[in-house]
């Protein structure tokens, strides 16, 4: 190949406008049309014939690639806040059958929607009540963004893969899966996996919808609104807010369409009979704790951090794709290698969308890492065009790059072996404790020791398919590492195993277990009890004193220091330092 001036263009689309017949209409048949390594014209024969051969295998490949990222063998346990929340209201609303309100101990709290609520409370239902069915929505979530993501890298950067190469589509997809930010909200029962597939499923509805498509994408654009608000609130406002110039720009003859209405008033069906109920029977505190929340995360300096936290957080949280999505932005920002409409559509939605959201999200006073998820799809995308353009650079390919990355792999693999090595100097070093890690350190120096030598050889990479291998390789096999370890899983690791003791099991599996706090709570105490009452088969009431539990009875109480002065009307059955001030207590008859 001889040398160019620069990289080849980011991939594009064959023309800019493909009539609507030629098109896939269902994402499991965008599945099969990308390939992982499809071939192409440029592809060599032997590359484009072996994947040919091996097209009826191609989804249990990605079932090999993907489901060791989320599904885990390790033990699961909640993060109290959020997810711990959610599971708990779940469970209140599964057992009791009280599904209009969240509750905490039997009185409704309106400071947020029931979306997500209502997904684990199905599940319980169906599966029963364990950890890993309060995960399902959020991981079931996950496998829909691979699965969008992938299909809308393909409607608006397709480009054929060459020497058997990953297609964009899948490419995009793995580096979806494989950012740390991600990740780890795809092991959250929480709002926000759910959120992030709806949000893909609206914006794939709009760029399907052009003119002369099927109604069903209009239909499916509206939908996704109305979901949108009952798992996250007026915080739907943000993508809205943000796609609306792709909407103008692009999709302007939507708005004359009546399937996008049909689809709007269906979707907000579910919503308007939640809150009409919910105000027959609990009043205008529903409507009013929803727009107070609001509120107050627009004014509070709880979580304010300063108009500039996104552009470290979200960087530090999405390494190392974000290094190449940024010179995807920038290249992609030019616009010399683009044209024609379809080249104006990757700007909006793959530029302008992710930016205006940052400026939104960075704009409200409240900022949480979670805000910054609903950005990891288009980072995905950008990344993965980089990476596909780079792969396939041929000589133009920037060595120093190729180097760079080398030596901080070997940076890496120096830092596993000194976690591995007996005696962990490494760790000593960093004072590490071996006990706070889930897993122990093994894991973790195996996953800087497999990041760090993949990406050694990536200097030594010629045909595009060994370099992306080089690249992904070491990421995929570090993350699955600490997935199985259960970073991303066990969440409060110490506090199951205290509560795992024989004794403690034996107790809380005797009948229900009341709650007994000072109002209000310290976030601290709030979120202990949170994990407690989750860890109690049987939930009883929450009691003003002591003297309210009935002989024999069993209660959660907070201040160990005064369950002690009350020593012969109660037994203690469990204190110490992973209860933190909370203590179990039997009253004695």
């Amino acid at each position: 190949m001889a040398p160019t001036a620069e990289w080849p263009p980011l991939p594009l689309a064959p023309s800019p406008y493909v009539p609507e017949t030629a098109m896939t209409c269902h994402l499991a048949h965008h599945a099969a049309a990308d390939p992982p390594g499809g071939s192409s014209p440029g592809a060599g024969a032997r590359g484009g014939l072996a994947w040919a051969g091996w097209i009826p295998g191609r989804r249990w490949l990605g079932a090999l690639v993907f489901a060791p990222l989320l599904l885990s063998a390790a033990p699961r346990s909640f993060l109290a806040h959020d997810e711990g929340y959610y599971a708990l209201q779940a469970r209140w609303i599964s057992e009791g059958g009280h599904w209009l309100a969240p509750l905490w101990w039997g009185e409704p709290v309106f400071d947020r929607t029931i979306g997500v609520q209502w997904l684990i409370a199905g599940a319980y239902r169906l599966l029963g009540v364990h950890a890993w069915v309060a995960h399902l929505p959020s991981l079931v979530a996950a496998v829909a963004c691979l699965a969008l993501t992938a299909a809308l890298a393909r409607q608006l950067g397709a480009a054929p893969a060459v020497d058997g190469a990953l297609g964009l589509g899948w490419l995009s997809a793995l580096v979806l899966a494989l950012t740390p930010l991600w990740i780890n909200y795809a092991h959250l029962a929480s709002q926000d996996m759910p959120l992030l597939a709806l949000e893909l499923l609206g914006l794939y509805a709009l760029v399907r919808a052009r003119p002369g498509a099927s109604p069903l994408w209009a239909l499916l654009a509206g939908l996704s609104v109305g979901p949108a608000f009952l798992i996250k609130g007026f915080m739907v406002a943000v993508p809205l807010a943000a796609i609306a110039p792709f909407l103008w720009l692009q999709r302007r003859q939507l708005l004359g369409r009546p399937a996008l209405w049909l689809g709007l008033g269906l979707g907000w069906l579910p919503v308007l009979a939640w809150l009409g109920l919910s105000l027959r029977e609990f009043g205008p505190a529903v409507v009013g704790g929803l727009v107070s929340k609001v509120l107050y995360l627009s004014e509070s300096d709880v979580y304010s951090g300063g108009p500039f936290y996104y552009l470290w957080n979200i960087p530090a949280n999405t390494a190392p794709w974000v290094l190449l999505a940024l010179l995807g932005w920038w290249r992609l920002g030019r616009g010399r290698q683009l044209g024609g409409t379809q080249g104006r559509q990757q700007r909006l939605v793959f530029l302008l969308y992710p930016l205006l959201m940052l400026l939104l999200l960075s704009a409200f006073r409240t900022k949480t890492p979670y805000y910054g998820l609903q950005l990891t799809p288009m980072l995905a995308i950008a990344a993965a065009q980089v990476l596909q353009a780079w792969s396939q650079a041929g000589r133009a390919r920037p060595r120093g790059l190729a180097w760079g990355l080398a030596g901080f792999g070997g940076l890496l693999a120096v830092a596993g072996l000194g976690l591995l090595w007996p005696g962990a100097p490494l760790a000593l070093a960093l004072q590490l404790d071996p006990a706070q890690l889930p897993g122990g350190l093994h894991p973790y120096g195996l996953a800087a020791l497999a990041l760090g030598g993949s990406w050694l050889l990536i200097p030594f990479g010629r045909r595009p398919r060994a370099l992306l291998a080089a690249a992904v390789l070491g990421p995929w096999l570090a993350l699955v590492l600490l997935v199985q370890a259960g970073l991303f899983s066990d969440r409060s690791g110490a506090l199951r195993l205290a509560l795992a003791e024989p004794a403690i099991v034996s107790a809380l599996n005797q009948g229900p277990v009341a709650v007994l706090a000072p109002e209000p709570l310290s976030g601290e105490a709030h979120a202990q009890l949170i994990l407690l009452a989750l860890a109690s088969p049987q939930l009883g009431p929450r009691l003003p004193s002591l003297e309210a539990l009935p002989a024999g009875g069993l209660a959660w109480v907070q201040g160990v220091q005064a369950v002690r002065d009350q020593a012969p009307s109660v037994e203690l059955v469990a204190s110490g330092e992973t209860l933190a001030d909370w203590a179990l207590v039997r009253k004695r008859p």
